[in-house]
């Protein structure tokens, strides 16, 4: 049942078949780390303190939780639908609480928190409505909403949508467009919602790169046919070892909004 008492670990719950993301937890900290410029963008203008309660949906290894946490003093809470993501997240950040629960059905009581946040997040979820309408419920009069995610025309200039362009189509597909989610969280009954893409600084990607998408470290490359996901990966090492410069800035849309 929804707004069931906070707890820190509870029933098992189902993930997306199409993920196994108990598997991904075994490498997700290989592959990925929080990000310090990402957490900021999510944090910006907002006033916080350590009386704040803050939300991270769909937490993974509590990778931006712990940098959220770190960054504002408040008290900082992760939820996420994999068992294993979550036992990572709690060896990692054992004074932070924790929950297994869907985005759509929250283990929460209404008006609680002072912000919930989710980053690379919404394209997992199987209700995306029910998830912005969870959100909305837990969150306190005049808190705060925001999404990070990626538009449609960021997908497509992705460095993964040039060697595997099978994946873009793919994340197209999963990924809301911004003014779908900005859509939803109007019916939801957020006010002042607005969006702001942003470029992160351009890196030259080296074999760190090479690493993540030989362990398939992101998820749009579970979902391409082994045969894309061959050909695409030789042609990446081709260009390494070419000595191609392979130049590529990240960008994200922030999406945000208040509840009244």
């Amino acid at each position: 049942m929804c707004g069931a008492q906070m707890r820190s670990k509870g029933p098992a719950v189902p993930c997306d078949k199409s993920v196994d993301y108990d598997a991904v937890s075994k490498v997700y900290d290989q592959v990925r780390e929080g990000d310090p410029e990402m957490v900021a963008h999510i944090l910006e203008g907002f006033v916080l303190d350590a009386r704040s309660l803050l939300l991270d949906v769909g937490c993974g290894t509590a990778n931006n939780t712990l940098l959220v946490a770190r960054a504002t003093s408040s008290r900082v809470i992760g939820i996420d639908i994999s068992a294993g993501m979550l036992g990572k997240a709690q060896k990692k950040a054992p004074d932070l609480w924790f929950a297994q629960s869907t985005a759509e059905c929250l283990p929460f009581s209404s008006n609680l928190f002072d912000l919930v946040f989710m980053t690379e997040v919404i394209h997992h979820l199987s209700d995306i409505g029910a998830s912005i309408r969870e959100s909305f419920r837990v969150l306190k009069g005049g808190g705060f909403y925001c999404i990070a995610t990626q538009s449609h025309r960021q997908i497509e200039k992705r460095m993964t949508s040039r060697f595997f362009p099978a994946s873009a189509a793919v994340d197209k597909q999963r990924y809301p467009d911004i003014d779908v989610i900005e859509k939803a969280m109007r019916r939801a009954g957020f006010v002042k919602v607005s969006s702001r893409p942003y470029s992160f600084a351009p890196v030259v990607l080296g074999p760190d790169y090479l690493r993540t998408v030989e362990m398939r470290g992101y998820s749009m490359l579970h979902k391409i046919t082994e045969e894309e996901y061959r050909e695409g990966l030789e042609a990446l090492r081709a260009a390494f070892e070419r000595g191609e410069s392979l130049t590529y800035s990240a960008a994200y849309t922030f999406v945000r909004g208040c509840k009244r």
